[in-house]
């Protein structure tokens, strides 16, 4: 319990300064934005460059790997199809709700409780490959397509070749699998702008919650709520069950499954909705109330797997 508690204490300190930034108006009128793009063009893309590129391919893909790869895969198109069919939402902001309910905080949340929960931040390294790799291209992919430019196979490309993202994702695992190092006149530099990665986001998230809420009418909170239920409760259950019954793995594998499931949806959703102008308020809530619910609900998978 201590080890949850810690975790997220340190999440909510950068956030609580960035709500103190954004109440006072210090950073300016645009900080929000111009700390957004900072984190998508220059901070993550250096940060999964390295993360990726520093990984060993043979320790990162496991069996609680599968388990959450396909528990992330069942949450994102679920909700996606929900969305799109019974709540009518256009594929960009149906994207952004699938995001919400599938993709954890793996990054400045999995790490620090992994290390002090799991002992091991091996596997949590994996589900940030896994993310990096599938989850974001494929919804960047969708968004992308719905833009007006979503007919043309020819702008869908330019725009996954284009995107910071994913063109540092794949150098990093380019990297990886060739076995090439990077010399510290390079890995250095990149060390310092990933730096910026977790404290742009999580300063820009506090922004956001002192800021404009804009429309969040009862009809989007049913996308919210649903978003949040799948997150906090439905995936972790999915993960428990895949682990233990699915593919019988041990008791120690299958917790870690299901407390990586438990994460909640990743602060970088924050990032993708303000720069593609889609679902802020569902992505900024989302992270807030999964980031809440996830505390309890971590604290009692721990006890109750034994962690």
């Amino acid at each position: 319990m201590l080890a949850v508690l810690e975790a997220f204490a340190v999440i909510a300190v950068i956030i609580v300064v960035g709500m103190v930034a954004g109440r006072s108006n210090v950073l300016g009128d645009n900080a929000r934005m111009v700390l957004n793009r900072v984190a998508f063009h220059v901070g993550v893309p250096a940060l999964l460059l390295l993360s990726l590129a520093d990984s060993a391919p043979g320790q990162v893909f496991s069996m609680p790997l599968l388990v959450s790869a396909l528990t992330t895969l069942v949450m994102f198109g679920v909700f996606f199809v929900i969305a799109v069919t019974l709540r009518r939402r256009d594929r960009a902001d149906a994207t952004i709700g699938a995001w919400a309910a599938s993709w954890v905080n793996s990054g400045n949340l999995g790490i620090p409780l992994s290390a002090y929960v799991l002992g091991s931040t091996t596997e949590v390294s994996a589900l940030i490959v896994f993310q990096t790799v599938v989850l974001v291209p494929l919804g960047v992919a969708v968004i992308n397509s719905a833009g007006r430019d979503g007919g043309s196979v020819g702008a869908q490309i330019r725009g996954l070749a284009t995107n910071p993202i994913i063109v540092g994702s794949a150098i990093g695992m380019l990297l990886a699998l060739t076995g090439v190092t990077l010399p510290r006149a390079i890995h250095q530099p990149l060390e310092l702008l990933a730096d910026l990665a977790i404290p742009t986001v999580l300063l820009a998230f506090g922004i956001a919650l002192v800021s404009e809420r804009g429309r969040d009418d009862r009809d989007s909170r049913v996308d919210l709520w649903l978003a949040v239920v799948f997150k906090v409760l439905v995936m972790p259950a999915l993960a428990y069950v895949l682990a233990r019954w699915v593919f019988g793995l041990s008791p120690e594998q299958t917790a870690i499954a299901t407390v990586l499931a438990a994460l909640p949806a990743a602060q970088n959703l924050n990032t993708y909705a303000a720069v593609f102008a889609r679902g802020e308020a569902l992505a900024r809530n989302a992270t807030l109330i999964t980031t809440l619910a996830s505390v309890p609900v971590i604290a009692l998978i721990a006890y109750l797997l034994g962690l």
